[in-house]
């Protein structure tokens, strides 16, 4: 796939499917495909993460752009990043859209990162029991692996992703444009979730990631990054299609979240997401090589993948000194079943097993090594 060119995946899910759109896609363009999408609307409501709308000069011609072809159009900032994942800031935004008067036949686009997407899905999913909604991810992780798939949530104080609910958006539009503007750091984040659909489905991806050129981890080449993305959101729509709500396959893209949700929550949101999730895969890899379940090769492939994107793959070091918190915030994973979490092992790449583990065999795992997520006496 060349960098002029844009492709199309089906999230298959019958009435209720959807195209996400990717590629170079120029402002109205975008908005005649969410137009489209919308059919006969009442009103819509843009929510735009203050920071990428700051940014970026592609958003005011988006939402110029919707004004020509939607019915009463207004926009609404959100805070910046993790900050808008709140109960108190989908109040705000859920009280702003009454305000403004928009009925059941309103709709609702997300513009910016995954925590953005994430806040304009659940207010959506909310506001007067189920709006449309369609999304514009504007960065890489919110491409691969946000935007797609229905998952929209909040955090709580206890942890990440506790409040929330499954709605489908009718349309997806990722424009690498955004790309152009997204720090450097944003990007090697968003390369971790690329990174876990390599391990879980796509071996390609692996090896297209280890052949990167020094410095494309910070800024992708156009036409690397279409590919890198078309084949992530392949693997999350395949996977979304046969497991909408995760009561057996989609489970596998959790791989690298359980850990991966809980260093993110007990550092305050200071790691990104993605981050946290390259920490997470490394701790699964680590717990698998331990239990006999993946080869330590697959450990030390990651490790080094993780750190040629300039990704943190330290999981024992970072987490030593806060053993307690981390697996606090484990008792609360969304994947616990009474005593146990539903653990995501990989024991080769493009395979996957799901385990149900207690905490405290995840703990006995670091604990007494060096550096490790161990309880303390």
């Amino acid at each position: 796939m060349s960098a002029a060119e844009t492709t199309t995946v089906g999230v298959e899910l019958g009435a209720r499917r959807y195209d996400v759109r990717i590629g170079a896609v120029a402002p109205a363009d975008a908005a005649a495909a969410i137009a489209r999408a919308f059919g006969a609307v009442t009103g819509v409501a843009v929510l735009v993460d203050e920071a990428v709308g700051a940014r970026s000069p592609r958003v005011a011609p988006l939402v110029e752009a919707l004004r020509a072809r939607l019915p009463n159009v207004k926009q609404r900032d959100l805070r910046a990043g993790e900050a808008c994942k709140t109960l108190a800031e989908i109040e705000r935004t859920t009280e702003w859209l009454a305000q403004e008067g928009y009925d059941r036949r309103g709709a609702v686009v997300g513009v910016g990162g995954g925590a953005a997407t994430d806040h304009a899905g659940f207010a959506a999913a909310v506001y007067l029991r189920g709006v449309r909604f369609a999304l514009v991810p504007t960065t890489l992780l919110a491409m691969v692996d946000a935007s797609v798939g229905g998952k929209t949530a909040v955090d709580l104080p206890a942890g990440k992703n506790l409040v929330g609910a499954f709605h489908q958006p009718t349309s997806v539009v990722a424009d690498l444009g955004f790309l152009e503007t997204l720090p450097a750091r944003e990007v090697r984040a968003g390369l971790a979730e690329v990174v876990k659909c390599g391990f879980i489905a796509d071996a390609a991806l692996l090896t297209l990631l280890e052949q990167l050129a020094p410095g494309d981890e910070e800024k992708l080449p156009p036409a690397i990054a279409a590919e890198l993305v078309a084949r992530a959101v392949r693997v999350k729509a395949e996977v979304v299609a046969e497991d909408e709500h995760e009561g057996g396959r989609r489970a596998i893209l959790n791989f690298g979240h359980t850990i991966g949700h809980a260093v993110e929550a007990a550092s305050g949101y200071d790691l990104l997401h993605g981050e946290a999730v390259s920490l997470g895969m490394v701790a699964a890899l680590s717990l698998g090589a331990a239990r006999g379940v993946n080869a330590p090769a697959l450990l030390d492939r990651a490790r080094a993948i993780g750190a040629r994107l300039g990704l943190p793959v330290d999981v024992e070091r970072r987490i030593a000194a806060q053993p307690a918190e981390i697996l606090s915030r484990l008792g609360v994973d969304k994947k616990r079943r009474g005593a146990t979490i539903k653990f995501v092992f990989c024991p080769e790449v493009g395979k996957t097993r799901l385990v149900e583990l207690t905490l405290d065999e995840i703990a006995r795992h670091f604990e007494g090594a060096p550096d490790s997520l161990g309880r303390r006496s």
